[in-house]
């Protein structure tokens, strides 16, 4: 492979992890792994497809897909589509906080607006807590939510849990 092949590749690597950039600060210092049955890289283009039961995993990040297009110009990332049936998304927020776990038809990654949208059947379950929708986008960049129904109400559902309250301490005093 000569330098701009594995240059490309380095990029196309990197780009995968991308949007998960949210999980452990750890993970980005684990090696990137991906498996697929089969690829190409066109190298004109700057498109590299992954076909076949995709697997994208860094430390406790892991995304699954029956494909996964990565977009690279001018040797920068610049989208990642993956989609499946359906396409699964898994990672570690914080060491103290649930796995979050989601699910859709499509996960799109675009870098220059710094947004991960998840559309078709979206189900993110973190803890007890879930969220069904058609379609669920985070704003890396700002950190915001939005999400849009689906169904013949064309409403979101969420469930969230409530916290548990701390018992009163032991040695209370009483008033």
């Amino acid at each position: 492979m000569h330098h701009r092949s594995a240059k490309l590749a380095f990029l196309t690597a990197a780009a995968l992890a991308a949007p998960l950039a949210i999980a452990l600060p750890e993970d980005r210092a684990q090696p990137i792994q991906l498996e697929a049955g089969r690829g190409q890289l066109d190298q004109k283009t700057g498109v590299s497809v992954y076909e076949g039961n995709v697997v994208i995993s860094q430390g406790s990040m892991r995304l699954t897909a029956d494909t996964a297009t990565i977009h690279v110009k001018d040797n920068a990332f610049q989208r990642m589509d993956a989609a499946g049936n359906p396409a699964t998304l898994r990672y570690q927020p914080a060491a103290d906080k649930p796995e979050i776990r989601g699910a859709s038809k499509r996960v799109e990654y675009d870098v220059t607006s710094g947004k991960v949208i998840m559309t078709g059947a979206v189900r993110v379950v973190q803890g007890q807590d879930t969220f069904n929708g058609e379609r669920l986008e985070y704003d890396l960049k700002d950190d915001v939510i939005r999400a849009k129904g689906a169904g013949q109400n064309g409403r979101i559902q969420f469930t969230i849990q409530p916290t548990k309250a701390q018992p009163p301490a032991a040695n209370a005093k009483k008033p």
